[in-house]
């Protein structure tokens, strides 16, 4: 019973938001340090998360090839392989993951439960002793921490929204630390307040959706605890991440099955779209996987409907030549990051809804950044294509945005 009033002692200061610290203070340089401390999400596997580590890793390895990175994510393993050879020096652990899921708390409990014991486990490593090592490191010799931008976190997966208690943890050791291009929705409650005090402690903080930056914003406090700015994949302005093939067909369609309770309702609207955009039988089609065996069931759909030519990208494929979209296409895309490339590409599209509070919104932030594609619900006259983006330039202005946040750290 000692530990968890202690914990939740620490937990109800994260909620209430006490002393949140003055944003912006430049933290003092500590010799020894000398990690680039990354948290992201790649491993799982999930194209956007893979993309958005590798663009950053990049990066890194341009600007501070010399530097040892340790990236922080739920696998480890597998990002480490999709991973490897970026940066020379990129190293893979779960230290922080693990903290938000090895707790004496429900999983995904309350945030004041499991974020309390992650920011009480940062300080005293006798917590969770199996992950001492990765604790101490994140103590004694990480120069700068980076939460890398996605959509994994969110009010209801507190497991990993809990990861935001490394802002309170650096601003009190003094070490600087951002976060970029997160998308938080659906946030309320508690979660909220917990996300509105950790990231007041951040010494920049970006969200790539409007949606997440209205609820962190507006908090009563009359002060902007977040600012608005591209999705990450944008770091290098997308420089090497398309496929090089002539052969790539004039239609794609990346369809999950993960969130809708009719993967076949689903699936036949996906068809209609075809239909109506005149799509034939023999015509030409390809199918994105970027989440594994989720994203495959649509491909099956197509064979068994009467599709003959129906050509197949895994993601395995996807991220050893890049992604599948040139000038020209036509997509249909549940997923956030396709739309974001194809439509970046100057293809023309539409998406399917498939989750009003989680899927729309990040729909919505790529129809901000320059998008034109239609949308597509489920019950309703399928859309024509609308068009990709205008400006051929965008990916290059979106790319100096995110560097210069990324400035404060590198």
């Amino acid at each position: 019973m000692g530990i968890r009033n202690s914990l939740r002692s620490v937990a109800d200061r994260i909620v209430r938001g006490d002393k949140p610290g003055e944003r912006g203070r430049r933290p003092v340089e500590q010799p020894g340090r000398d990690v680039l401390y990354l948290i992201a999400e790649p491993g799982y596997p999930n194209y956007g998360d893979e993309l958005i580590a590798a663009e950053w890793l990049k990066y890194l390895a341009q600007r501070h090839p010399e530097s040892p990175v340790v990236m922080d994510c739920a696998r480890p393993g597998p990002a480490a392989a999709i991973l490897q050879g970026i940066h020379p020096r990129a190293s893979f652990t779960d230290t922080l993951r693990r903290l938000g899921t090895e707790n004496p708390f429900p999983y995904d409990g309350p945030i004041k439960d499991i974020a309390g014991f992650v920011g009480e486990a940062l300080e005293n490593d006798g917590l969770s002793p199996r992950y001492a090592m990765g604790i101490r490191l994140l103590q004694h010799r990480t120069r700068s921490i980076h939460i890398l931008g996605g959509g994994y976190m969110r009010g209801d997966w507190t497991c990993n929204l809990s990861r935001l208690a490394i802002g309170p943890f650096a601003r009190q050791h003094g070490i600087p630390v951002i976060a970029t291009g997160l998308g938080l929705m659906p946030l309320d409650g508690e979660s909220l307040a917990f996300a509105r005090h950790s990231a007041a402690a951040f010494d920049g903080f970006t969200v790539r959706d409007e949606r997440t930056l209205e609820t962190l914003n507006n908090g009563g406090s009359g002060k902007a605890i977040a600012e608005l700015a591209p999705d990450d994949c944008f770091v290098n302005a997308l420089k090497g991440c398309y496929m090089e093939d002539e052969s790539l067909p004039a239609v794609m369609l990346c369809v999950q099955s993960d969130f809708v309770a009719d993967s076949e309702r689903l699936h036949t609207y996906a068809v209609s779209i075809l239909e109506t955009w005149g799509i034939g039988l023999h015509d030409p089609i390809g199918v994105v996987e970027c989440n594994p065996l989720i994203d495959r069931p649509i491909y099956d759909y197509l064979i068994a409907y009467g599709y003959d030519h129906v050509r197949f990208f895994p993601l395995a494929e996807i991220l050893e030549r890049g992604f599948p979209a040139r000038e020209g296409q036509r997509w249909v895309s549940t997923r956030y990051h396709p739309h974001i490339l194809a439509a970046a590409k100057g293809c023309t599209g539409s998406f399917i809804s498939v989750d009003a509070g989680y899927y729309d919104v990040k729909h919505a932030a790529v129809l901000r950044m320059g998008s034109h594609w239609t949308k597509a619900a489920l019950g309703q006259p399928a859309p024509l294509p609308g068009e990709g983006f205008a400006d051929p330039n965008l990916p290059e202005r979106y790319s100096k945005q995110i560097r210069r946040i990324a400035d404060i750290l590198y």
